[in-house]
């Protein structure tokens, strides 16, 4: 659809300089094509918009800045401590004492932010007007539907911190009894995210059977 609109409009600039006398009607039916080629690229587009009505993933925002903030004062601290005891500058393998600690706290703080990043890169939930996909993974991917005879019952937990930063989890539990619960962790407004999923997942599904 984008080669065809940009096809049009080449041409037009082709037939204007080749034959300036019917400008009006080519420019009509031109700007006629464009206008109608562009509102069909937004119909579509809205319509591939809003049949997501919720898109979930980990939110690791506060635990980011809680475990950048006590990586930071733990080692404010040990250097201080270092530099009070007058053993900063002591070298190990011909470096300072004092760049070892820091350079070991930067690796203790890359270790604890990546499995964050992995755990939001690894979860993503998709609410659609008629189910819940849970997609887990990176590498390999897997994912699980969920849809309103399916649905089985579902709880929010969120503790005290939680409660303060409105984040938590939802635990999905479907009618199959051998099936283990769905987890969607760390989420932000998880009360609202509930509400959407309830609302989508009360909704009756009618089968209609051919007679014979």
């Amino acid at each position: 659809m984008f080669i065809k609109l940009l096809s049009t409009t080449t041409n037009l600039f082709r037939d204007l300089a080749s034959s300036p006398n019917n400008v009006n009607s080519k420019l009509k039916y031109s700007f006629g094509f464009i206008v109608s080629r562009v509102t069909v690229l937004t119909q579509v587009s809205s319509v591939s918009s809003s049949s997501v009505l919720w898109l979930g993933k980990p939110w690791i925002l506060p635990s980011f800045l809680l475990r950048t903030i006590v990586t930071v004062i733990v080692a404010v601290l040990v250097l201080w401590l270092e530099f009070f005891l007058g053993i900063a500058h002591q070298s190990i393998l011909g470096v300072p004492l004092a760049l070892w600690t820091g350079l070991l706290f930067l690796v203790i703080w890359f270790i604890s932010i990546l499995g964050l990043l992995l755990l939001r890169a690894s979860n993503v939930y998709i609410l659609r007007n008629s189910s819940l996909t849970i997609k887990r993974g990176i590498i390999t991917t897997s994912s699980f539907v969920i849809s309103p005879s399916g649905f089985g019952s579902m709880e929010v937990i969120r503790s005290l911190s939680g409660r303060i930063i409105n984040m938590g989890d939802i635990i999905i539990r479907t009618q199959d009894p051998n099936d283990t619960d769905k987890h969607l962790v760390m989420l932000r407004d998880p009360e609202k995210a509930a509400g959407q999923i309830r609302e989508v997942m009360s909704v009756p599904i009618f089968r209609t059977e051919k007679q014979a």
